[in-house]
């Protein structure tokens, strides 16, 4: 996915894509809201997003993805212990069962039995990811549910509006649970991040083929970058969550490949959400993270000008580094009042100028 041909090829594909994802975008303002709750629980899609997201986790622990690890920045290995992860997985084919008996229940009427399972399923898999990675494993979450909600919080239709109090009501609960039971408290934010991908499943195929196509491109920049800041002396931390989400765009690419549109899509955006963990995770930025990715966003789109001044841009890579430059003027604007909204927007306005980067290069 690195050579000129390819990218030059990507955005071929990509053309009309991008509209489908600026702010006016209906991606988060799904047009049958009578969806309910244990119907998104038994979504065959978001069920298997959630159990690949996991087995991703679980994978990072064991080594390095496929693909080499210089795709990826050049830091992607640690030696943590392996020694629970089979345990772990076993949890995990358990948690599949309880999915797949959920989703039968529910066709056959039965919803409250269906919601039961589905949540025996997540309480499998938030014991699955606690045995291995203890607090950390609720901590990523629990980042990358806060993602999730400053992303929605950028919308005003009502129906994010419920969707979003739906999702802090959740994360209250976790926060609550977390001291005594732990896993209780991150079956919550499991099932917030379900939560959160009701749009995803609301989307005809031909839309869904250009948010997947855009998603795994943008996916595939946001774990460069994140790697390239993290760099040789990441931290353990960083290491965990990069191989992670480099684990789980491969696991993207299979999909989209394979025509799972909607769960390459929820894949490839856990992936870009995932490597803003692995950022905000940099040792020194603690105190200063809003500064930080003001500043990364200026240095990815000075580059994305000087490589777009040295070629013959395409109107796609013209319009991609418009599309980052609008998402910082718009993170700029609230940085003062809402300063989590804006990290977040930054991330997304730096990862587009990294696109473009990409696509001349």
């Amino acid at each position: 996915m690195k050579t000129r041909s390819f990218s030059l090829l990507l955005a071929v594909l990509l053309m009309g894509g991008l509209a489908a994802c600026d702010e006016e975008s209906s991606i988060l303002a799904p047009d049958n809201t009578q969806q309910t709750e244990v119907e998104l629980m038994v979504d065959e899609d978001i069920t298997e997003a959630i159990l690949t997201d996991a087995e991703a986790a679980l994978d990072a622990v064991l080594g390095a993805p496929a693909a080499s690890a210089d795709q990826y920045g050049g830091m992607l290995f640690a030696d943590p212990d392996p020694t629970l992860v089979e345990e772990a997985r076993e949890l995990l084919r358990q948690a599949r069962e309880k999915f797949q008996e959920a989703r039968r229940a529910w066709i056959g009427g039965d919803t409250e039995l269906a919601a039961q399972l589905a949540m025996e399923g997540r309480l499998l898999v938030a014991e699955a990811l606690v045995l291995v990675y203890g607090e950390e494993a609720y901590s990523e979450l629990l980042e990358r549910v806060d993602a999730v909600i400053s992303w929605l919080q950028e919308q005003v239709d009502q129906d994010v509006s419920d969707l979003l109090a739906r999702i802090e009501e959740l994360r209250a609960e976790a926060e609550a649970l977390r001291p005594t039971d732990l896993i209780a408290g991150t079956e919550r934010l499991i099932l917030a991040m379900h939560i959160a991908h009701r749009e995803r499943t609301l989307h005809r195929r031909q839309e869904m083929a250009q948010h997947a196509r855009l998603s795994l491109f943008m996916a595939t920049s946001a774990v460069q970058l994140a790697g390239g800041i993290a760099g040789d002396d990441a931290t353990d931390e960083q290491i965990h969550a990069l191989r992670h989400a480099a684990h789980l765009l491969e696991d993207a690419a299979r999909a989209f490949n394979a025509g799972r549109l909607r769960l390459s899509f929820v894949l490839s955006r856990e992936v870009v959400n995932l490597s803003l963990v692995v950022v905000m995770l940099e040792p020194g930025i603690e105190g200063q993270r809003l500064e930080a990715m003001i500043e990364l966003s200026n240095r990815a789109i000075a580059a994305a000008e000087e490589a777009l001044a040295g070629s013959d841009p395409t109107e796609f890579a013209a319009r991609l580094l418009e599309h980052a430059k609008n998402l910082q003027a718009r993170a700029l604007e609230i940085a003062d009042i809402y300063p989590r909204r804006a990290i977040h927007v930054l991330w997304h306005s730096s990862v587009t100028a990294y696109g473009v980067i990409r696509l001349v290069n």
